[in-house]
């Protein structure tokens, strides 16, 4: 038993480090850079698989539709996520 609790004290400690790790200011703009990162190369993703549609449903189907509209709905989530960022002081000014 008392491993075990000695076990639990030393995760929390562990995930306090981590938690505060992250929150510094240099870790904030490096994360931001894996989100946007990330939301980019989902929306060429998207935008590559709109171009395929395309060209295997030869303008029949509406899965090019569907992709092209899931571009757009990331593009506007990466931009207000950029924005709300920007307000919340998360990136650097």
């Amino acid at each position: 038993m008392a491993h075990a609790a000695a076990s639990a004290g030393s995760a929390r400690r562990s995930a306090t480090r981590v938690l505060r790790s992250l929150s510094s200011p240099g870790r904030t703009v490096s994360a931001m850079k894996v989100v946007v990162v990330a939301g980019l190369l989902a929306i060429v993703t998207a935008l590559f698989a709109a171009l395929v549609f395309l060209y295997r449903d030869r303008g029949h189907g509406t899965r090019m539709v569907k992709a092209l509209a899931i571009r757009v709905g990331l593009s506007v989530t990466l931009v207000a996520f950029l924005l709300f960022s920007y307000w919340m002081g998360w990136t650097m000014r």
